[in-house]
């Protein structure tokens, strides 16, 4: 089996992280991971980057961060991929695979876009979407339970290590009714929190094509606390 972590946050790019990539990646290596999806918080969430710079300069720190990461990571065994975590309104927010850097650098007029305009264009440059921790219910979202557009996501985060269980059991019941993709993430921001969810996948990745079309054929177990 091939577990990946994938929701995961650094401190270089994230506010709320306290640990920096390789100490986050290293820590997983120490679990017995294959890989992870750096998804971190992007420009409409809880970035580490000033929003104010430049919109190229503004994706190339998180690109800088994931390119460092990756060599890291295969200096130690480790497939390391390019993800953002954004969010789209009312504290709520999503999970992007696939899409790489450069696409975002090369089109700025993303940042500005609708999320239904979003999510066509993720879709359009060979990303999928996933609702993040549906259904959590905090004091900086102000409709918790207002259910997400089916319509927008390709999958859901079914397991959240910092969801309450019944949150939780809400997103899944969400998924296996609309026919999603199901995933489950550690949404870590320290070091000290991995090793508790993410995706065992039944055969190796060896891209993130792989991981994209494993997601997809449904090629995977769901890890769990």
């Amino acid at each position: 089996m091939y577990k990946f972590e994938t929701h995961f946050h650094t401190s270089e790019c994230s506010a709320c992280s306290v640990s920096t990539a390789k100490e986050m990646i290293y820590a997983l290596k120490q679990k017995g991971y294959a890989g992870v999806v750096i998804t971190n918080h992007f420009y409409h969430g809880n970035t580490a980057i000033n929003r104010r710079i430049p919109w190229e300069d503004f994706v190339s720190a998180y690109k800088e961060n994931y390119l460092e990461a990756k060599e890291y990571g295969e200096s130690i065994g480790m497939k390391v991929f390019f993800g953002i975590e954004e969010g789209y309104g009312d504290g709520k927010e999503f999970l992007i695979y696939g899409l790489s850097p450069d696409i975002l650098i090369e089109n700025p007029e993303f940042n500005d876009m609708e999320i239904a305009q979003k999510v066509d264009f993720i879709r359009k440059n060979g990303g999928i979407t996933v609702c993040a921790h549906p259904f959590r219910d905090r004091f900086y979202i102000s409709n918790p339970d207002t259910p997400p557009n089916p319509d927008l996501f390709d999958g859901i985060e079914v397991y959240n290590q910092f969801n309450r269980p019944e949150e939780n059991e809400k997103a899944l019941e969400f998924a296996k009714k609309h026919g999603k993709i199901m995933t489950s993430g550690g949404d870590v921001h320290a070091a000290d929190d991995v090793g508790f969810a993410g995706i065992d996948f039944w055969a190796e990745i060896n891209s993130y094509e792989d991981f994209i079309t494993a997601l997809k054929n449904g090629e995977y177990e769901l890890l769990r606390k």
